[in-house]
């Protein structure tokens, strides 16, 4: 059982994840998934490489939405842009065309492109979010009866359709980490 406390206490494990490329390369991505370290609670994750990940609530994901365009803006006039709401902040920099999106100490860095590919798409990280929350009950229903199970536990009959539940083989495939 101490495995399983560890593999679940994972601040950067996340469950039914739906990702979305943010760079041409594939190198910056955002996803949408349940983290289970957090009570299950749905988290944007924005990462790339050589960097840690910095996992967005509703609140802090709508802050970035609400305020994306602007920074877009303000960096393809090279003028400066802040966004600080509690420890989620954006800001430009000092260096032409380059923004950073920090969370608490940690950051990540964009171009003005990978910034524009994100505004394209944000409405889609939106509504995956909003999908997550709203299936938020139907999730922990499942995990608390798959939790006490040793063979595949099917949906409740009410719980939506729309969630694909490979999460059974999630939450066990930490007893084999």
């Amino acid at each position: 059982m101490e495995v399983v406390s560890s593999a679940l206490s994972n601040p950067n494990r996340a469950m039914i994840r739906r990702f979305f490329f943010i760079a041409e390369d594939k190198s910056k991505y955002v996803s949408v998934g349940f983290y289970p370290a957090r009570g299950y609670q749905p988290l944007a994750e924005f990462g790339g490489p050589k960097k840690l990940p910095l996992p967005l609530n509703a609140h802090q994901l709508q802050t970035m939405a609400d305020n994306i365009a602007a920074l877009c803006n303000a960096l393809s006039t090279n003028e400066h842009f802040v966004k600080k709401d509690g420890d989620f902040k954006m800001n430009t920099t000092g260096s032409y065309r380059l923004a950073r999106v920090y969370l608490g100490k940690p950051y990540l860095s964009f171009t003005y492109e990978e910034l524009r590919n994100l505004d394209y798409i944000m409405y889609m990280i939106q509504n995956q979010m909003t999908f997550y929350i709203a299936v938020m009950t139907d999730i922990m229903a499942y995990i608390f009866t798959a939790h006490t199970s040793a063979t595949f536990v099917e949906p409740l009959s009410t719980a939506d359709k729309s969630i694909n539940y490979q999460l059974f083989e999630e939450l066990m495939s930490v007893l084999t980490v």
